[in-house]
């Protein structure tokens, strides 16, 4: 996209002062594609610098009644949201798959994609999607990079294994279920020098990621532990089964709970909302959605399985739920389903479970 004229901009802000215009973003790594929609439907678009800052006043030298700027979440992150935000500008950040998209397809480029998105804003076609304060982020990057450690000693783990498996030892038993003398186990064993050195290399990996971990979890617990979560934390940790990582995660990534007004939004968040096909008298229920939030759904039904383990209530729901559809999945997954609404409902309430 060239680089726009600020003369032939100005002649278009100038045709048409008594109305909003729109503004869509294509929001790249090191520039920006713009697209400025007026009233009577024409657009002008130009390319700048991947700068808040830069566009934040360029939007203001326009000195335009701005109805809202839109622009897709991604790598970039809510910066640009933030800084617009912060001088009354309302900024709409879309979740990309839920940004309207054409059925047959056609061309792709920046210009076009700032254009659909300016003219989707200016119609309220997009949906906004909830920005984080910095704290929030800050937060919960802490959390998330927690994750990202335990994956890799999953990961590093499997790969210990398969070298036994790839190079025809036995592994040894105390690495298939990782018992704490597992080190000792590896250090002790016999194998030719390059094979032996090469273990090794993983097992100091893997003692790495460990000691990582370790100062990750001490981080979180300061995080979550807080005089102002302290009291969430106790509020969710009193659902059977839903320990500290659970309640960590669930506070960290939804981050402000009253955001959510009904039960079937919180449900759809996480992905635990089942799709519905209604037609005429049938409204059958299909796979559940796909989000984001693979992570905190997963763990909640491992909570699941726990929590009607050790509640009656979660018990019976259990067994009517399996009884009717005959699959444990099914079954487990809509428990886990009422497990999130109630740990929405006392995040908000701030009381402690209570068994019915």
């Amino acid at each position: 996209m060239a680089r726009f004229s600020l003369t032939d901009l100005k002649s278009f802000i100038t045709n048409d002062p008594t109305h909003p215009f729109w503004m869509g973003i294509d929001v790249h790594k090191k520039s920006y594609a713009i697209a400025l929609l007026r009233n009577d439907g024409e657009y002008f678009t130009w390319s700048a610098s991947a700068s808040p800052e830069k566009l934040l006043q360029q939007i203001i030298d326009l000195k335009i009644q701005l109805g809202g700027v839109c622009y897709e979440s991604g790598p970039t992150g809510f910066t640009l949201a933030r800084t617009l935000s912060k001088s009354g500008i309302m900024v709409i950040v879309g979740a990309a798959s839920k940004v309207p998209r054409s059925v047959t397809p056609g061309s792709k480029t920046d210009r076009l994609d700032c254009m659909k998105l300016a003219h989707f804003v200016s119609k309220g076609l997009i949906k906004p999607i909830a920005i984080p304060t910095e704290e929030e982020e800050y937060k919960r990057s802490v959390l998330r990079r927690r994750n990202q450690v335990v994956d890799n000693i999953r990961r590093c783990k499997q790969r210990i294994k398969s070298f036994f498996l790839y190079h025809g030892f036995e592994a040894p038993e105390s690495i298939r279920l990782w018992r704490s003398d597992s080190f000792q186990v590896l250090d002790s064993i016999s194998l030719p020098k390059e094979l032996k050195f090469t273990l090794d290399s993983h097992v100091r990996e893997l003692k790495s990621l460990q000691e990582e971990l370790s100062t990750l979890k001490k981080q979180l617990y300061d995080i979550t532990h807080s005089s102002q979560n302290q009291k969430t934390m106790r509020v969710l940790t009193s659902v059977p089964g839903v320990g500290e990582v659970v309640a960590a995660t669930f506070l960290l990534e939804i981050f402000d709970p009253k955001r959510f007004n009904r039960e079937e939004e919180i449900a759809s968040y996480l992905g635990l909302a089942p799709s519905v096909h209604h037609s005429g008298e049938k409204t059958p229920r299909g796979h559940l959605m796909p989000v984001g939030q693979t992570r905190l759904r997963s763990l909640l039904v491992e909570a699941a399985w726990v929590w009607q383990a050790r509640d009656d209530y979660a018990k019976k729901m259990y067994n009517k739920l399996l009884s009717r559809s005959g699959v444990p999945q099914k079954a487990i997954t809509a428990v886990a389903r009422k497990l999130a609404i109630i740990l929405w409902r006392l995040s908000i309430e701030q009381r402690v479970y209570r068994s019915v």
